[in-house]
């Protein structure tokens, strides 16, 4: 079964995205010259990122650090609870060597993250930004605006598969097979469930969906796109982890079958299940739970 949001990248750089690989579903898209306003916008808008962050790189060097610094005060700790073990016996064997350069690597990681968290603070509050958001939310609204997209469609986020092809075999190009965290806005069109990004509309017609299922096992994704966290208030009971790398953990996640020229699946996060439900109509009425 194919993910309906699946794109298959060309270059180095995946974004942005192509069309996905269920595009037979699409029925609107905006014209080039609405592109190249959101092309340039969402160019300032990885220029901003990377003002606010460090490369990624640097701080997988600082997570190694961090982890070693770790490593050094356990086996410290080891040494002292040691059966028969003594303060001198522990100190002959390296114990304040362990703990002197243990604690140095670790401080100086801890330093590092604290010096990241203000820098992106400084950044992402400056009018300067705040006045990029402002502009980056016009023109993606015109750009909906312009497919008919309703001002009260729902924010929406899919599960995403994005992925090169190599040799005649998919290779997703997030770590430990992670699936991407995409927002999108839903409505519904009349006998259909429309869902919409800034460059077009997919319109998947009920009669098209063959079953509606809870896949009752964890599912790896990386983005987070609601403005509060993963872990608290609405998204608390869903149980979401978040690891060091940066992937999130959830269980279940809700499969919607649709049949076009070939299978698809529409991969859907619990957290937005509630809001999906009322544009399935009757389709929601019967879920079944699955494995992969």
């Amino acid at each position: 079964m194919k993910n309906l949001f699946g794109f298959s990248v060309k270059g180095k750089e995946p974004w942005p995205l192509p069309e996905p690989d269920g595009s037979e579903f699409i029925v609107k898209r905006i014209d080039e010259g609405m592109r190249s306003r959101l092309n340039a916008m969402e160019r300032e808008d990885d220029n901003v990122r990377k003002t606010a962050n460090f490369p990624p790189w640097l701080s997988n060097v600082f997570w190694i650090i961090l982890l070693c610094g770790a490593l050094l005060l356990a086996i410290a700790l080891e040494l002292l609870s040691e059966e028969n073990a003594t303060y001198e016996i522990a100190v002959s064997s390296g114990f304040w060597w362990f703990i002197g350069f243990g604690g140095g690597l670790a401080l100086f990681a801890i330093a590092f993250f604290i010096m990241q968290y203000f820098r992106n603070k400084s950044v992402t509050n400056s009018s300067a930004v705040r006045e990029h958001v402002d502009r980056y939310e016009k023109v993606r609204r015109e750009a909906l605006d312009s497919m008919l997209v309703p001002s009260d469609a729902v924010p929406l986020d899919v599960f995403a598969d994005v992925y090169r092809t190599k040799s005649g075999k998919k290779r997703g190009i997030l770590p430990a097979k992670s699936r991407a965290n995409i927002p999108f806005y839903a409505f519904r069109d009349s006998e259909a469930l429309c869902i919409a990004d800034t460059s077009y509309v997919v319109r998947i017609p009920y009669d098209s969906i063959a079953s509606l299922s809870r896949i009752c096992e964890k599912t790896m994704f990386v983005g987070w796109n609601k403005a509060e966290r993963f872990n608290k208030g609405a998204f608390k009971p869903n149980k979401i982890r978040c690891n060091r790398y940066g992937q999130m953990v959830v269980k279940p996640c809700y499969r919607v079958e649709i049949r076009g020229s070939e299978t698809f699946e529409l991969l859907i996060p619990p957290y937005e299940f509630e809001a999906l439900a009322p544009m399935l109509g009757y389709k929601a009425q019967s879920i079944i739970d699955v494995k992969k």
